[in-house]
């Protein structure tokens, strides 16, 4: 038998999940991305990210993922400090998720933002510093924003599209947006890294660990119907939200 149906079959699937995942979004233009946090300590476990970015009035967000302890991460027991002052506001959380945002009026300087939790443990954290967000409204107001999806056994709502391995949520854009999506994985491979698509179509990669993944894309055109899929993986929830740049473009 040739081998050239082999080889096409896998190709005509990353086109066919390009064209339906990436449709409206654009990877992430360096002049609205303006900072991505590194590790700032060398723990198994770092809970730590230093951020330095070029242009003031910034917003930061935050994403983690918090395991251990006796009873789940609550937002009553999370602390988080910054060495440039900036006060961090929860967003929204799902299963073990969670999502901070704060403002930067200034550039940063190497920057360090710390969460501690007390008997708790910090898998991934993950900080992006977006540029010219919508000055009337950081995030879109569009109420399917934020979309959270619980995916397996740690489902809390499990009407979750969880099918064949996959795990989809969806929002709906009303502007011109910065999409975020953090998802949580059980031990195991990105979103897609089984089956050879080693990142989310129409997304960018930001940070993956075996139990902890961001990606993110920019909508080109408001009203946009953006779609963030993992699939082949131990997937257990997904958070995707959306900052308005329609400002800055």
């Amino acid at each position: 038998m040739s081998a050239i149906p082999r080889i096409l079959g896998p190709i005509l699937l990353l086109f066919v999940m390009t064209g339906v995942l990436g449709a409206n979004v654009a990877h992430a233009d360096p002049w609205v991305l303006d900072g991505v946090g590194t590790r700032g300590c060398g723990t198994t476990f770092c809970s730590s990210q230093v951020l330095t970015t070029a242009r003031g009035h910034d917003v930061v967000v935050l994403t983690f993922e918090c395991v251990g302890g006796y009873t789940p991460c609550d937002a009553s027991g999370i602390n988080i400090t910054d060495s440039n002052g900036l006060t961090f506001t929860q967003r929204i959380s799902v299963v073990q998720l969670f999502e901070y945002y704060a403002v930067a009026t200034a550039p940063l300087r190497s920057d360090n933002i710390t969460v501690v939790v007390a008997d708790h443990f910090i898998l991934g954290m993950q900080v992006l510093a977006i540029h010219g967000s919508n000055g009337r409204s950081i995030f879109d107001p569009n109420p399917s924003i934020p979309a959270t999806v619980s995916c397996n056994g740690l489902c809390e709502d499990c009407s979750a599209s969880l099918q064949n391995g996959t795990c989809s949520a969806s929002i709906q854009t009303s502007t011109i947006d910065f999409v975020v999506a953090t998802t949580e994985i059980g031990d195991a491979p990105g979103c897609g890294d089984a089956i050879g698509v080693v990142v989310v179509p129409g997304f960018t990669n930001v940070a993956v660990n075996g139990r902890f993944e961001v990606d993110y894309a920019i909508t080109t055109k408001p009203q946009s119907n953006i779609v963030f899929s993992c699939s082949s993986t131990d997937v257990a929830a997904i958070l995707v939200d959306a900052i308005s740049i329609q400002s800055a473009v």
